[in-house]
């Protein structure tokens, strides 16, 4: 019963509200970064979990001028020495706000992340468990966030205090997010640091969970100190909290590790071998016509490919041998002439990475590109390497003239050349 009026009487329900509707009007109505990497928010689970964290950016300021605002209620209304006057302790007079404000925020962030699941069951067959934890640090988050505004605004009910808290969060989570470790204390991942093959590592999850756990029990405790003494020790939490955090945190290498479910094969064995990760599982049907089609055309080469199977970015130098790899950067998928056309790209060749000069580079996916153009018997940009096209148009296009003009033994011949250099990173490619 406490807690319902508890309910009706603060600003917590409308925070609760606002958190969801706020989150889908960023998610639909700007261009972010939730839609440009292999775990849209809406397609893959730890891309849900991503980029509701990410939304933090714009929610904790909001978060915490609403918690300062519900806060300094009480003193501006004249009645703090009237409840102090009550048989209740303190702590129990204030534990209904604090319920009711943790209450509506946990309640809003899940309306967001069924939203989000119930999109997310149409296009996903892979859960991976880790992305609950990494969603849960979210609501340890807003609860934290708002208990400390609340206990802020109890200490200094100034009006202007709710909206300067918010602007100075604001500049704060900015600055951070810019500045390296620090930015681990904050619930934002910029970036693509956590894809659909990643999760993040547990001690970043565990320290980070104690840190807004430190930052909401001092809220909690400001909100009934009225001693210097106590106000004090109301701090102990989150200064335990940093200890705790902070040497972790500062010491990670990486926040994502690899999720090896996540990368496991699933294949399809009826004729030649095309394989993709677990996480991209349901875009099996749909890759395997365009790679069975490349592989028929990549038979003209020398010693050619007999599968195709989906990499990793991180590990694209360790393509199994004798298969082409391929790599799902973007979705949607190309359209299937799109994606053999990817295929053919590769000529069967893992990935060289960096390990070799730009000038070099730039001469090896040519050496791809023209093999492609001479298995299709069409000389064109292979989507995704679009940019030595465009560098390097003049050269291919002499190259292909003059690969064109000999006699289709020497063709083959020479064909085998480009590949050879391709397959075995070598900067220097006969004939460009």
């Amino acid at each position: 019963m406490i807690l319902r009026t508890e309910l009706r009487r603060s600003t917590a329900p409308v925070v609760g509200i606002t958190l969801p509707v706020l989150s889908l009007a960023l998610l639909y109505s700007t261009t972010g970064p939730w839609g440009k990497t292999t775990a849209p928010w809406d397609e893959q689970w730890i891309g849900l979990a991503q980029w509701t964290r990410y939304l933090s950016l714009f929610l904790l300021p909001l978060v915490l001028g609403a918690g300062a605002w519900q806060g300094m209620r009480e003193r501006r209304s004249g009645v703090l020495e009237l409840f102090a006057s009550t048989p209740r302790t303190a702590w129990r007079r204030v534990l209904p706000t604090a319920c009711a404000v943790g209450l509506a925020l946990t309640a809003g962030y899940l309306v967001l992340l069924v939203f989000g699941g119930v999109r997310v069951t149409k296009t996903a067959s892979y859960f991976p468990v880790g992305w609950l934890p990494v969603a849960g640090v979210m609501v340890l988050a807003l609860v934290g966030v708002a208990l400390l505004g609340a206990g802020i605004g109890r200490l200094v009910p100034w009006l202007v205090a709710p909206p300067v808290l918010a602007v100075a969060l604001l500049a704060g989570l900015v600055v951070l997010d810019q500045a390296g470790w620090p930015r681990l204390l904050t619930p934002v991942f910029s970036g693509l640091e956590v894809g659909v093959h990643t999760s993040v590592a547990g001690s970043v999850t565990v320290s980070q969970a104690l840190w807004f756990t430190g930052i909401g029990l001092t809220g909690f405790g400001l909100l009934f100190a009225t001693k210097a003494t106590t106000r004090v020790a109301a701090l102990l939490p989150v200064v335990l909290g940093a200890a705790v955090a902070v040497p972790v945190l500062s010491g990670v290498d990486s926040v994502v590790v690899a999720d090896p479910a996540a990368r496991a094969l699933v294949c399809d064995d009826d004729g030649p071998r095309v394989c993709v990760t677990r996480a991209h599982a349901d875009y099996l049907p749909a890759i395997t016509g365009p790679a069975r089609r490349a592989l028929t055309l990549l038979g003209r080469l020398p010693s050619p490919p007999t599968s195709v199977v989906e990499m990793v970015p991180e590990e694209r130098l360790r393509a199994p041998a004798g298969a082409t790899p391929v790599f799902i950067l973007t979705l949607p998928l190309p359209d299937p002439d799109e994606l053999e056309t990817r295929i053919l790209g590769s000529v069967g060749a893992p990935d060289c990475g960096l390990t070799y000069d730009w000038e070099a580079s730039d001469r090896l996916i040519a050496a791809r590109i023209i093999v492609a153009g001479w298995l299709t018997g069409e000389l064109k940009p292979v989507p995704g390497i679009n940019y030595v096209w465009d560098r390097l148009r003049s050269d291919i296009e002499d190259t292909w003239r003059a690969l064109r003009a000999l006699p289709p033994a020497e063709q083959a011949s020479r064909v085998a050349a480009l590949r050879e250099a391709a397959v075995f990173c070598r900067g220097e490619v006969t004939g460009l």
